[in-house]
């Protein structure tokens, strides 16, 4: 950014999500200005699946399961592809050096659902598209805390960019879970807190951690975890679905209307929930099946990480935000 970060301290600080040479591919990108990193970024991930055949396989997969008319399967799988390294980089805000390239790399979509929702929201994000939607909410002025587990801890190191630190530090900044990469009790019963408070926070819905439910989509199903319904139950918060794709350079992230509001009975409620993700994330995909990498490079998530049933679990429960950057 405008004295770029110290590389010293970004490699020490290396978040554990990004492995070694990734991190210093991005290290090295970062001195080139925004968008020259993300575009090559883009291109070495093509050119990495025809080494790494498995992730080609992958993407192959997903393009055929999609059944698109407006991509060929070969172009589906190229461009999956491509957007999972550009997500990788603007995952670290490689090349940005200033507050007004950032604004200028965001745009914010349906505020007014915030605004008729009040204070004290959950914002509900999903793994199908480029990362850190809740960036485009704080450029907007609207202070939101991101709960997640500790292996990011965006804003709490060096290895971001000053002005990345001090923008989550203005505007709510995250509150962190366990090292293990489980989102604890710790974390949910301060996000709890929070909500009663009329503070708002940012959870993802997707991902490994204990299962609420899952939503089929066209290559694989999205695995619905439980923390922010039990949040949602405990507090009666409002619950506004974000999303998030690519137009241009620009990422849009957009803010839905809030889910139906909850209801006495568990599983009924579990049900109404559902049946509204499930609308959502099966239209985000058909309109953006080439930006959806995590669905189609997912990892086997072990059987003890995905069985549970949210009726069993206890007031507050856990949940992990899924990987973003792959061996």
């Amino acid at each position: 950014m405008a004295g770029r970060r110290d590389l010293r301290a970004a490699w020490a600080a290396r978040p554990s999500v990004y492995p070694r040479r990734t991190w210093a591919l991005i290290l090295a990108l970062d001195r080139l200005p925004w968008p020259w990193g993300e575009h090559i970024m883009a291109r070495c991930f093509v050119a990495r699946a025809f080494v790494k055949t498995t992730r080609l396989r992958q993407a192959l997969t997903w393009a055929s399961a999609q059944r698109s008319r407006a991509w060929s399967r070969w172009a589906l799988t190229l461009s999956l592809c491509s957007y999972h390294g550009r997500f990788v980089a603007r995952s670290a805000f490689t090349g940005i050096r200033d507050l007004a390239t950032l604004h200028q790399s965001f745009s914010l979509r349906g505020e007014e659902h915030l605004a008729a929702a009040g204070r004290g929201v959950i914002f509900l994000g999903f793994h199908l598209g480029p990362t850190s939607p809740d960036v485009a909410l704080r450029i907007a002025g609207h202070r939101v805390t991101w709960i997640g587990p500790g292996l990011w801890r965006i804003g709490m190191d060096g290895a971001w960019p000053p002005e990345i630190r001090h923008l989550y530090e203005r505007s709510g900044g995250t509150a962190v879970a366990s090292e293990g990469g489980q989102l604890g009790l710790r974390a949910l019963y301060r996000a709890r807190r929070m909500l009663l408070h009329g503070e708002n926070i940012f959870i993802t819905a997707d991902g490994v951690g204990t299962q609420a439910f899952e939503v089929p989509l066209p290559g694989g199903p999205a695995r619905i975890r439980a923390g922010w319904l039990l949040l949602r139950q405990a507090t009666g918060a409002p619950v506004l679905p974000v999303l998030s794709h690519m137009e241009g350079r620009t990422q849009v992230v957009t803010v839905y209307p809030s889910l139906p509001s909850p209801v006495a009975d568990p599983v009924r409620d579990l049900d109404v929930c559902r049946a509204a993700i499930d609308r959502l994330l099966t239209d985000h995909v058909r309109r953006y099946p080439e930006q959806c990498y995590l669905l189609a490079f997912r990892r086997t998530i072990p059987t003890a990480m995905r069985a549970g049933d949210v009726r069993q679990m206890p007031a507050v429960g856990g949940a992990a935000r899924s990987r973003v950057v792959e061996d």
